[in-house]
C-alpha cells in the first residue's frame, strides 16, 4: 500500500476514541476506487486519504491491518453515519462567523447586454453602481479584511458594463495597501483590448469564466445581445483569443440542452481546434439547470438518455484535447456548501446592499455597506441545511455533502448527479495520484 494523499490528521484524532474492532470487516462506505496501470487507488470521503494498492491487496483489503487502522475498513457493525454526524456537528461548530471577511462577489451591475433565454435573473431591476458606492465598498473591504488578502469576484448582469466601477474598486484597494486577487463571470462581448490592458495592469484579473451556447448562428440567436454590431460570436472568440495571450486563466462554459447538443458538439471540436497548445484554457460542459435542482425531475427518462449520451461525447473530446480541468484531492474535511454559509464571504449589490448568496441580487440581504449591522436571522437561515432523506444513509458522497435548505432540492436527490459526482472525484483521484507519482 502506497499513500498518494495523507488523511487528515484531525479528523483521524477525532476518530480515535471510536471502536473499530469486530469479528468480520467491511469497506467504509465512503469510498470511491479508480484503477490505474500500478493498482486499484482507494480514496476516503471521511478521512480524506488516498492510496494505492495493488490489486492483491485490494482483494483482500478486509484483512489489512493498516486500512483497518486509516478507517477504510470497518467492523461490520459499524454505523459510521453516525461518526459523520458528530464530526460534521464539532467542526461547523468551531467556525467563527465574518470575524473576518475575505471574499467579496461585487455586482457592478445588474444590466446586462444580451437578453438569454434561460436568464435567472430575468425580471429583476438593472442598476449600474456608481462612484461614490463603488468608493464606500472599498472602504468596507478595507475595515472588514483584517489585513489579509482579499479574493474578489466580478459579477453580474455583465459586470463590464461598469467598468467605472471595476477602475474604482481596484485603484482603492491598490492606494489602501490591500492586496488583492479577482475573476469574472462575464459573456465577454465588452472584453476589448483596452479592457484586457487593465485586466492585466490594474484589475488583478486572475481568471474568466466566459458561457457560450453553441457555434456562430445558435450563439448569437442564444444571447440576443441588445444593440450589437456585427457579429457577436466572433467578436467573443476574437476576446477570448486575447484573454488567452494575457495568460489569464480562462474557463469556457457550454450551455447544453437537447436543443443545442448536437451544435455544442461541433462548438468543442472547433474550440479545441483553434485554441490547441494553450494551457491556460479549460472547458466544460453544463446542463442549462443545475443537476441538484428540482428541475430535473421535469425530464424523462428518455431524455436524460439523450443528454447523458451528448455530455459524454463532448466530454471525451474536450478530456482528449487536454481541456478538461481537475483538481486535486484535499485534504480539508469539507464544513460548509459555498460561500453563502462559509462564514468569510460576501456579496455586494450595486446599491451597497450585502447579501450570500449571488443568485440573489434583489433579496435577502444581510446588511448594507453603510452599516456594521448584519441581520442575524438571514446569517443564520443560510446556515441550516435540510433534513436527511432515505438516499443519504449509503451514499458515498455523505461526509462531503452540505445542502442548505434555500438552495436545497427539496429533499431530493437525482441519479443523474450521483453518477457525475463520482465520476468527477475519480477524475481528482487519478490526476493527484500521476501528480505525485
Amino acid at each position: 500500500m502506497k499513500v498518494i494523499s495523507p488523511a487528515n490528521s484531525t479528523v483521524l484524532q477525532m476518530l480515535a476514541g471510536f471502536k473499530k474492532q469486530g469479528a468480520n470487516y467491511r469497506k467504509l462506505k465512503y469510498l470511491v476506487e479508480a484503477e490505474v496501470d500500478d493498482g486499484i487507488l482507494l480514496f476516503n470521503l471521511l478521512t480524506r486519504e488516498l492510496v494505492l494498492l495493488s490489486k492483491e491487496e485490494f482483494e483482500n483489503a478486509t484483512e489489512n491491518e493498516l486500512l483497518r487502522n486509516q478507517w477504510f475498513i470497518v467492523p461490520e457493525e459499524c454505523d459510521e453515519k453516525s461518526y459523520v454526524d458528530l464530526l460534521k456537528s464539532l467542526i461547523r461548530g468551531k467556525k467563527q462567523k465574518f470575524k473576518k471577511i475575505t471574499g467579496y462577489t461585487i455586482f457592478t451591475t445588474t444590466d446586462c447586454n444580451a437578453r438569454c433565454f434561460y436568464c435567472f435573473e430575468a425580471g429583476r431591476s438593472r442598476t449600474p453602481m456608481s462612484h461614490e458606492t463603488s468608493i464606500k465598498v472599498v472602504k468596507y473591504i478595507k475595515d472588514h479584511c483584517a489585513g489579509k488578502k482579499v479574493t474578489i469576484r466580478w459579477f453580474g448582469g455583465e459586470p463590464l458594463m461598469n467598468q467605472d466601477a471595476i477602475d474604482t474598486i481596484c485603484k482603492g484597494l491598490r492606494d489602501e495597501g490591500i492586496t488583492f486577487n479577482s475573476s469574472m463571470v462575464t459573456n465577454g462581448y465588452l472584453f476589448n483590448e483596452d479592457a484586457a490592458k487593465k485586466a492585466v495592469e490594474l484589475w488583478n484579473l486572475k481568471e474568466v469564466q466566459i458561457t457560450l451556447d453553441g457555434t456562430e448562428k445558435v450563439y448569437n440567436k442564444v444571447k440576443a445581445y441588445v444593440n450589437a454590431e456585427d457579429n457577436p460570436f466572433e467578436i467573443v472568440i476574437n476576446n477570448i483569443q486575447r484573454l488567452l495571450d494575457t495568460n489569464t486563466l480562462l474557463t469556457i462554459r457550454l450551455n447544453m440542452d437537447v436543443y443545442n447538443a448536437s451544435d455544442l458538439l461541433s462548438l468543442t471540436q472547433y474550440l479545441c481546434n483553434k485554441f490547441a497548445g494553450y494551457n491556460n484554457l479549460f472547458i466544460y460542459a453544463h446542463h442549462l439547470f443545475d443537476l441538484n435542482t428540482s428541475n430535473a425531475e421535469l425530464h424523462s427518462e428518455q431524455e436524460w438518455k439523450l443528454r447523458n449520451e451528448a455530455m459524454a461525447r463532448i466530454e471525451a473530446v474536450i478530456d482528449q484535447h487536454n481541456f478538461t480541468r481537475v483538481n486535486s484531492i484535499s485534504t480539508k474535511f469539507k464544513t460548509y456548501h459555498c460561500m453563502a454559509d462559509s462564514g468569510r464571504s460576501v456579496t455586494i449589490l450595486p446599491d451597497g446592499n450585502i447579501g450570500l448568496c449571488e443568485h440573489y441580487s434583489d433579496s435577502e440581504y444581510i446588511g448594507h455597506i453603510d452599516s456594521e449591522h448584519f441581520d442575524e436571522h438571514v446569517v443564520k437561515s443560510w446556515g441550516e441545511t435540510t433534513k436527511e432523506i432515505p438516499e443519504c444513509t449509503n451514499c458515498f458522497y455523505y461526509p462531503e455533502c452540505i445542502m442548505l435548505k434555500k438552495c436545497s432540492t427539496l429533499g431530493k436527490c437525482y441519479p443523474q448527479h450521483i453518477i457525475s459526482t463520482y465520476t468527477k472525484t475519480q477524475q481528482m483521484m487519478i490526476y493527484t495520484y500521476k501528480k505525485n507519482n
